[in-house]
């Protein structure tokens, strides 16, 4: 079986799927009308797309996250401590989104 210009340029790779995901999958590709490689294609280059599409987030995410409550007490000496802290908090998205980088 010869598959000529279709996959010209093209890699094959094999994955596993869960019994789930196959049966989505062929069901979508039966009712689309494309093959099941092609569904993973589209699925691989959405995901792509929407991933690069992620700003980075750029040190002035940082500026005001952290509060320096002890005047007397230089943040700068201790700024990893405390920013280790501040970011196992779960509070790295929440950052992003307040400095408008989400």
């Amino acid at each position: 079986m010869s598959y000529g210009a279709h996959t010209q340029g093209m890699k094959k790779t094999m994955i596993y799927l869960p019994e789930e995901m196959h049966r989505y999958l062929t069901v979508e590709a039966g009712r689309r009308g494309v093959s099941m490689a092609e569904l993973a294609r589209e699925a691989i280059a959405h995901y792509r797309t929407e991933h690069a599409a992620e700003p980075a987030v750029t040190l002035d995410a940082l500026f005001g996250s952290v509060q320096d409550t002890d005047p007397a007490d230089d943040l700068a000496l201790h700024i990893d401590e405390v920013l280790t802290d501040h970011y196992a908090s779960g509070t790295w998205e929440s950052i992003g989104r307040a400095q408008g980088t989400e």
